[in-house]
């Protein structure tokens, strides 16, 4: 059949794109995505045969076990150098069509993501079920003031992943939950670069859980709301300037797990015509606070009467983020989307350890971020090449949110332009594959650290290329749209 080449032909991109990156094979969470395309990629032709609803159930019980266990197993990688996808530590990467149609979502029906970017179309939307994940290669390259000297991270290959599930408890009232990755960082520079006072790793994993109901007040208006419940981790190491009898450089490491704390979110959606629709959609800012982490300082024996800390506290906010989308349909075939966000990064004024005894005559350290409220700019489009095949491609710019002299090792910030490509191809009438390619290009950035903010002197540069895949499947009325 010929869906069914067009099927495996999308799976050996993606096995082919995902062996490609030498991080990837080297863990055994991303081996995990590799066994189960292998699986999928049998089933897809079963399923082509029995066209059996039970069947597919079983299918995506198991995918979504897949998922969900690489995801876990590479709890240190859900999240890879988000510094070089949005601003701060934002990851938007929360579904496939999404995310190729340059993660607009909010004004249009963009299906089970609606949970996530705007409750209030989940209302609209069929009851069904969706896993996905990506693949992160990122880079961060730095240069130091007149000199030859360079440096680059070394950053592993991470896998954001996003699960939801809606339920329809009738017409107009609807409920789902989703587990989505919306904020982290994950960037390793080493203890040998010029920077290592400043940071040799960190790693910052956040995972969401949100419980969402969404409600069609007429025919052509739903809102939403929903809870967020995050869960975090927290990882950070980087050298001291002082060095053991056998040569040896000390470091501190810190680490950490965040108690679970709720944020909440609410959205509404509006068809003005079958041609256009406009949506608007709010989340809360949290607060995710470490609490007796984990603080070792190896060091020389005669400092570490300066080193006492065996415990430390430390808050981090998720910060809030409005969006207004539009829809424009000119005919059948053709989605076009807008829209606008801005993210709340004025919560994130410093970064603060508390410790339970003195390190180097002081219970705490400080250094001072003072980010700025940041704006993304977007724009979509998907084009119903047949009636089962979708094609799709964007573009956004998104302003950095970290002012001039607070450029720092662990966010080498910089204005972003996007460019997306996807495409999604529908499965019989109720199963559809989307697969997308993300690349991210942050501009040059120079640094003249400002006092107290962590940061070194120099140039930073920092791109992306992240490619990831979606798997959905409807329950009850039928439709043969990749697009729907």
């Amino acid at each position: 059949m010929f869906y069914q080449k067009i099927i495996l032909f999308f799976i050996k991109i993606i096995k082919s794109t995902l062996l490609s990156f030498e991080n990837f094979r080297k863990n055994y969470s991303f081996a995990l995505l590799i066994e189960y395309f292998i699986k999928i990629n049998t089933s897809l032709i079963i399923y082509s045969h029995t066209n059996s609803e039970h069947f597919m159930k079983k299918i995506l019980k198991k995918a979504t076990t897949s998922i969900i266990g690489a995801g876990l197993l590479s709890a240190g990688m859900l999240l890879t150098s988000s510094n070089a996808m949005a601003s701060g530590y934002q990851v938007v990467l929360q579904g496939s069509r999404v995310t190729a149609m340059g993660n607009c979502a909010v004004g249009f029906r963009s299906g089970a993501p609606s949970l996530f970017f705007n409750p209030g179309a989940m209302a609209f939307e069929q009851s069904s079920v969706m896993l996905g994940a990506n693949i992160v290669n990122s880079n961060v390259q730095y240069a130091a003031p007149n000199s030859t000297y360079r440096a680059e991270t070394d950053s592993p290959a991470g896998t954001p992943f996003f699960l939801y599930g809606i339920y329809g408890i009738n017409e107009k009232l609807k409920v789902g939950v989703g587990v989505v990755t919306p904020f982290g960082s994950t960037v390793t520079w080493g203890n040998e670069w010029a920077g290592r006072y400043s940071l040799n790793e960190l790693s910052l994993a956040a995972i969401v859980v949100q419980p969402t109901v969404s409600y069609q007040v007429t025919e052509k208006f739903g809102v939403g709301a929903g809870l967020d419940i995050a869960f975090g981790s927290v990882s950070l190491r980087r050298s001291a300037p002082l060095e053991a009898q056998d040569g040896s450089e000390s470091y501190a490491l810190l680490e950490g797990s965040a108690k679970p704390s709720v944020g909440f979110n609410v959205g509404a959606y509006y068809e003005v015509s079958d041609k256009i629709s406009l949506g608007a959609s709010y989340r809360s800012k949290i607060d995710l606070t470490v609490e007796d982490g984990d603080a070792t300082f190896v060091v020389p024996s005669l400092a570490q009467g300066q080193f006492q800390a065996k415990t430390f506290t430390s808050t981090l906010p998720l910060p809030s983020v409005i969006s207004l989308g539009a829809g424009i349909k000119p005919n059948e075939k053709l989605q076009l989307a807008l829209e606008w966000s801005m993210t709340g990064w004025s919560a994130y004024e410093e970064l603060k350890f508390e410790y339970d005894a003195p390190v180097l005559g002081s219970t705490e350290t400080v250094s001072q971020r003072q980010y700025e409220n940041s704006s993304v700019f977007k724009f979509g489009a998907e084009y119903m090449a047949t009636e089962s095949l979708a094609l799709r491609a964007g573009i956004y710019y998104d302003q950095t949110a970290v002012k001039d002299g607070y450029i720092t090792p662990e966010t080498p910030d910089a204005n972003t332009m996007g460019y997306t490509l996807g495409l999604g191809y529908t499965v019989g009438d109720k199963f559809t594959i989307d697969v997308h390619y993300l690349l991210v290009d942050k501009a040059e950035r120079e640094n003249v650290a400002a006092p107290n903010s962590g940061g070194i002197d120099g140039t930073f540069e920092a791109g992306a290329n992240i490619f990831g895949f979606g798997l959905s499947y409807k329950f009850g009325g039928s439709s043969s749209k990749a697009a729907e």
